[in-house]
């Protein structure tokens, strides 16, 4: 009996989650909408009258579908209505359900870092694509599927001062550019992809290796003149290649100052460069970070230096979800669990969103939160 007891035990707890997102933003509101749970990121822009490009991909939990794709039919957008698709870099937590974006908005250009444009890394993504062996269905899978649905030259790469969009809004120019990767990023991660592509036929895959540090990321700086957003992906710091690349370019510091800031990395120490803060963003007071957790493992971001941090070098901070995994119950309780149970956690470890919202021209940017979004 006990051990029937253990086996139905051994099991996840459930949380609703209930995520509404009131109303859809009006033709002269521009805004940025960032999704996450505690493993994935997504970010829906809206550059006013009706333009939005998506940024990454996680999976709503209450839906099972793109969490992006679940926000733009609540807002009740015409999939012409998506001008971009960009693929920041290949990890899983930001690439979840990507095809899926892909094949829903065809008409959509969709951009990848020019790290993957090379032949060590479409052999890298084939290989661990699960194509040849199964269970492999992964970030690598995501890419592959989009790539291999677009077919040849169907895709953008991306470098440093590729332009994403530009079009005008009210009257006003909106342009969307890649800051990085810069080329000695790109030819150092088509190194690392090489180290680990099979030497043999018939060589056991293994799952995909999370390559590291991340300088191959897509940061992007959506510029609307009197105002910016910088979308700071996963990118790190290596040898002068990820954020001293960006702080240090005449071209890229020269450009309009972010008052919103979606935080590298998670808000990791990794991901962090003093630079970005006092170069590429408005003053503290002015700036608004929104950001999502990682909690995967024993790693769980940001940390609370991470937070304290964040909060330091911004006028309000936010993030998508606090992405806990233990079960909401007292201790004794949970003790009580773990004694007939070997497994506990909670399913869904919290699911929210992060909206940043202004009219055309105004001087402040408004916020409001969805699911388990709070204050940093």
């Amino acid at each position: 009996m006990r051990t029937l007891t253990r086996w139905l035990l051994n099991f996840v707890i459930l949380r609703p989650n209930v995520t509404k997102y009131g109303s859809p933003p009006a033709p002269d509101e521009q805004e940025i909408t960032l999704f996450g749970p505690g493993y994935g990121e997504a970010i829906a822009i809206h550059l006013g009258e009706g333009h939005w490009i998506l940024v990454d991909s996680c999976i709503d939990p209450e839906e099972n579908e793109p969490a992006s794709q679940v926000y733009l039919k609540h807002c009740a957008v015409n999939p012409q209505q998506v001008r971009a698709i960009v693929a920041s870099h290949w990890h899983d937590d930001h690439v979840k359900g990507i095809s899926r974006l892909a094949a829903s908005y065809p008409q959509a250009e969709f951009f990848l870092s020019d790290v993957l444009n090379t032949r060590e890394s479409c052999a890298y993504l084939a290989a661990y694509s699960g194509l040849h062996t199964a269970g492999l269905t992964k970030g690598t899978k995501e890419l592959h599927s989009v790539l291999t649905a677009r077919g040849p030259g169907a895709t953008i790469t991306t470098l440093q001062r590729t332009l994403v969009s530009e079009l005008s809004i009210g009257g006003r120019p909106v342009v969307v550019r890649a800051f990085s990767p810069t080329p000695q990023a790109r030819a150092h991660s088509v190194a690392e992809f090489a180290q680990y592509l099979p030497t043999e036929e018939k060589e056991q895959f293994r799952d995909a290796v999370d390559l590291k540090p991340n300088v191959g990321a897509v940061v992007l700086h959506v510029d609307f003149g009197d105002d910016a957003m910088l979308l700071g992906a996963d990118m790190e710091e290596f040898k002068n290649m990820g954020w001293s690349s960006i702080v240090n370019s005449s071209w890229c510091n020269k450009k309009t100052r972010a008052s919103v800031y979606k935080v590298a990395h998670h808000g990791s120490e990794t991901g962090h460069n003093d630079a970005v803060w006092s170069v590429l963003l408005k003053d503290k007071d002015k700036v608004t970070s929104c950001l999502t957790p990682f909690n995967r493992g024993s790693h769980r971001l940001p940390t609370e230096q991470d937070q304290a941090r964040i909060r330091r070098l911004s006028g309000q901070a936010f993030i998508s979800s606090g992405a806990s995994k233990r079960p909401q119950m007292n201790s004794e309780e949970h003790k009580r669990l773990q004694d007939i149970g070997t497994n506990i956690s909670v399913l869904n470890a919290g699911f929210g969103a992060v909206r940043i919202r202004r009219k055309v021209g105004a001087s402040s940017w408004e916020h409001e939160l969805f699911g388990d979004a709070k204050p940093l």
